[in-house]
Formats: structure tokens, C-alpha cells, sequence
């Protein structure tokens, strides 16, 4: 995903490792793409080593350089693959370690449970606080109105963030009612699940 992430960016111009920095966090990228933003150095080397970017320049800045970064026909050929290949993959992107975690969840003294939950629940809420600020400082810092496409991707990622917060609640509230016992199906000798139940 990062080298998708890089490519995309580049394909918009050339641009330095710090303003690829400045673009990741100003959309706080870390949080919806999975890039950690500490990784774009290494990654640009690597895709420099693989003929994907070059170095366009590298120009000194007082004590410091930079290097400009552009990408290259085969990263172009490559970022289009990549992603035509990304768009028709399906990608459910559930809460995976959550949804384990409420399975066994009963295994849990009740108020360490509602303490992680509430916990949980507040860091969520925060984030999605996040999402919301960062949309008003992209509308603030774009050129022009922000697209219609950047005002559907931010609403799917809030509503996504809602989603898991009141699935949370409902859990919640389903802990104090009833318990949360896993069940597993009797096994035959062969080790198979039984049909009889």
C-alpha cells in the first residue's frame, strides 16, 4: 500500500520525502491507509532500487539537503497496475483483533471488561474527532472546494469509525444482560464437529 500511497503522490509532482511527510500527515494517513509515516524514507529507497522513482535533484538548503523525488515510466506503468489491482480487490476490513476479542470476552472480570470497552469506545470517538478536524484542514489549505470524491472518502471513514462505537455500546450494554459463554460444537473420535447437537 505505501508504494501505491508514494507513486499516487508523485504522479502528482515531484515532490521531497519531507512534503510526502507534510501530505501524509495533513490527511493523517496513518490512521485510515495503514502507512506509517516513519516508513517513507525506507520505502523510497527501496522503490528507487527497483526503478520506480529517481532522484530528480538534490539541492542544499543551509546545513541540510533535499532530495526530489520523481517518478519514473516503469513506477508510472507500475502505480497504474497497482492501481486497477487495489480498486477491483475486495477488502471487507473488519475490526479482525475487536471481533476476537468480543468473542472471548467473557473470560473477562465484568468491570475489566467495561473499562477496556469504555476504553476503547474513547479512543475511537477521538479518532473520529480527528477525521473530522482533518477534513476542515484540508477544505482549508486546497486551492479550490474540496472534491466530491475526498467528501465521500472522508464520510465512508467516519461512518466506519460510528459503526465500531456503537457496536461497542451494544456490546456494552449486552454484557450487563446476558453472558458471554463461548459454545464450542461437541467433536466425533475423528476430531470433526459432530452433526449431533
Amino acid at each position: 500500500m505505501i508504494q501505491l500511497m508514494l507513486l499516487g503522490l508523485l504522479q502528482q509532482r515531484d515532490l521531497t520525502g519531507y512534503e510526502i511527510v507534510q501530505y501524509l500527515n495533513l490527511s493523517q494517513a496513518e490512521s485510515w491507509s495503514g502507512i506509517k509515516v516513519g516508513s517513507i524514507y525506507y520505502a523510497l529507497k527501496t522503490m528507487e532500487e527497483k526503478k520506480l522513482v529517481k532522484v530528480k535533484s538534490i539541492e542544499n538548503v543551509g546545513n541540510r539537503s533535499r532530495t526530489i523525488y520523481s517518478i519514473t515510466q516503469k513506477g508510472d506503468h507500475y502505480f497504474k497496475i497497482k492501481l486497477e489491482d487495489t480498486l477491483s480487490e475486495v477488502d471487507l476490513n473488519f475490526p479482525n483483533s475487536l471481533y476476537t476479542a468480543v468473542t472471548f470476552l467473557g473470560e473477562l472480570p465484568y468491570e475489566k471488561a467495561i473499562k477496556a470497552i469504555d476504553a476503547h469506545i474513547s479512543h475511537l470517538e477521538k479518532e473520529l474527532r480527528n477525521w473530522k478536524t482533518a477534513e476542515k484542514a484540508k477544505e482549508k489549505v486546497q486551492p479550490k472546494t474540496l472534491p466530491n470524491y475526498m467528501k465521500a472518502l472522508l464520510k465512508n471513514g467516519c461512518a466506519h469509525i460510528e459503526a465500531n462505537i456503537e457496536f461497542l455500546k451494544e456490546v456494552r450494554e449486552l454484557l450487563s444482560k446476558e453472558s458471554f459463554e463461548v459454545h464450542l460444537p461437541p467433536l466425533n473420535k475423528k476430531g470433526e464437529i459432530s452433526d449431533e447437537s
